[in-house]
């Protein structure tokens, strides 16, 4: 009888300290809001502002013939895809086009506006989307064409770059 005794005294002593152990507050806390990593939350509206600098970078590169400026835009392996022409592969091949087009044309004459329309984050702040719509007015602002484009955007260290843009036209051909 002494061993029965001495196993439920055991018993319940084991049991008295398990549930005092469960009742008492933790060591390890959760992290309060000022303890949380920063790096983890998305800053949805310093994105978007900061999507919107890179379109006027675009801008001015179109506005001042820079093509310095244009490659800030692009991702080295970017796709563009615009509307009349084959789509470029890689930020090598857009430059050479904007050159061409742009730089180099002595009958250039353009300049452009973007708008954007709306900018979506998505996971961790990673990408972004962004669509919008431009305008290609001439030197005097009679507006030439216009049309809606959407880029998509890759967080690459501390900045975003276009990984893909696609744009059309708006503007109805002339009739033959």
């Amino acid at each position: 009888m002494k061993t029965l005794a001495f196993y439920t005294k055991c018993g319940l002593g084991l049991l008295l300290g398990g549930v005092i152990s469960a009742c008492q507050t933790p060591n390890r806390t959760a992290p309060t809001p000022a303890e949380k990593n920063d790096s983890t939350e998305v800053n949805k509206e310093a994105i978007t502002a900061y999507i919107d600098q890179m379109e006027d970078t675009l801008e001015m590169a179109y506005n001042q013939q820079d093509a310095d400026l244009f490659k800030r835009f692009y991702d080295e392996e970017a796709i563009s895809y615009g509307e009349g022409r084959e789509q470029l592969f890689g930020r090598s091949n857009m430059l050479r086009a904007f050159k061409r087009q742009v730089v180099q044309n002595p009958q250039y004459n353009s300049r452009y506006r973007y708008h954007t329309l709306d900018v979506t984050v998505g996971a961790a702040g990673k990408t972004a989307v962004e669509s919008g719509k431009w305008v290609m007015t001439d030197t005097l602002g009679k507006e030439k064409d216009h049309g809606f484009y959407m880029v998509l955007f890759k967080k690459k260290g501390d900045r975003y770059l276009s990984i893909r843009d696609i744009w059309n036209t708006a503007t109805a051909p002339a009739a033959d």
